[in-house]
Order: C-alpha cells, then sequence, then structure tokens
C-alpha cells in the first residue's frame, strides 16, 4: 500500500448547459470517459455525483497523485468556482475498485441530505460529517437509515456475511 494517501472532496459549478433527458448528461459523460482513463493509470480513484448544475467529487490515492490531478482539473472549463470541501490522510481508500465512480443524485443522497437539513443538491453547503456519510453511501451502497441511528452496527457489518467472506460490496 503507498505510503500517504489522501482523499480530498470539491465543489464545482458546471459551465455548460445541462442536455439531459433521463439518461447521463453527455459533458458528464466526456468528463467520465476522461477521468477514468487518466486515473487508471496513476491509481487515483473516486466518485463524481452531478446535480443541478455544481459537481461534487472526491479523489482518494497517493497525495502527490491526488493533488496533480486536482490541479488538472481545476484547468478544465466545464466548470468554476472549485471549492476544496475537505482534505485528510487515509489509512484506506473507499473507491478501490473504481478509477471513477459516477453516482446521479438518488433517493439514497437525497435522503442523508435531507438528515442534515439540505434539501438541494449543493455541495458548498455540505459539511464534513455529511460527506463522510455520503461517501460511506456511495461506496458501499448502504441505506442511509445506518447513519439515523446511534446503535447502528459497523458500516462493515451491514454486508451481508456472504458478501464480506468474498469481499463482494454492498452494492453488488
Amino acid at each position: 500500500m503507498p505510503a500517504n494517501l489522501i482523499r480530498i472532496t470539491y465543489a464545482s459549478t458546471a459551465t455548460f448547459k445541462t442536455d439531459i433527458e433521463g439518461g447521463i448528461e453527455s459533458e458528464v459523460a466526456r468528463i467520465l470517459l476522461q477521468s477514468r482513463r487518466n486515473n487508471s493509470k496513476i491509481a487515483v480513484g473516486g466518485v463524481l455525483h452531478y446535480g443541478e448544475g455544481y459537481f461534487f467529487q472526491c479523489l482518494e490515492g497517493e497525495e502527490s497523485k491526488v493533488t496533480e490531478t486536482l490541479q488538472r482539473i481545476a484547468q478544465d472549463s466545464r466548470h468554476r468556482d472549485i471549492k476544496v470541501l475537505t482534505k485528510s490522510p487515509i489509512q484506506r481508500r473507499l473507491f478501490t475498485d473504481w478509477s471513477m465512480k459516477y453516482l446521479a443524485l438518488e433517493k439514497n443522497l437525497m435522503a442523508v441530505m435531507e438528515q442534515h437539513g439540505l434539501d438541494n443538491f449543493n455541495p458548498y453547503e455540505f459539511s464534513a460529517p455529511l460527506i463522510d456519510e455520503l461517501l460511506k453511501v456511495c461506496a458501499l451502497g448502504i441505506e442511509p437509515k445506518a447513519f439515523a441511528s446511534k446503535q447502528s452496527p459497523s458500516l462493515e457489518a451491514e454486508r451481508p456475511w456472504w458478501k464480506r467472506w468474498l469481499g463482494v460490496s454492498q452494492a453488488s
């Protein structure tokens, strides 16, 4: 495992008009294609969300590679107003199998945001605890109700025993 693993999350605003009709927005699809190609070469991974004209992205990997990736992303004209929301060293990655996972705004993510008093997708308003919960929902595919109770079992215990034994993610 590489030393100096880091996780960075950021928000930005799209500079393009949305042309989506029931599928993935075409500019977002191009971003994903490029991200997956670039990130897999340097072992950077994460997740990207796009909704309501905003991007929310998490990048994970070796610190120097994540920093370089963020600098490259900042030069992309398809978004503006980049704001780093969280930056922290990590022991292990949440998104080990994804050079760039994409999740549309879905009910699980909205439920977590509502638990934090947000009724629309604006990542500039995300707190660090909300970001942690969103990333766990994205990575493990667990229902947000697990976060509602202080008595909830660990995230690992949320997966059925056979999925833990086989190393299969919850979303599978």
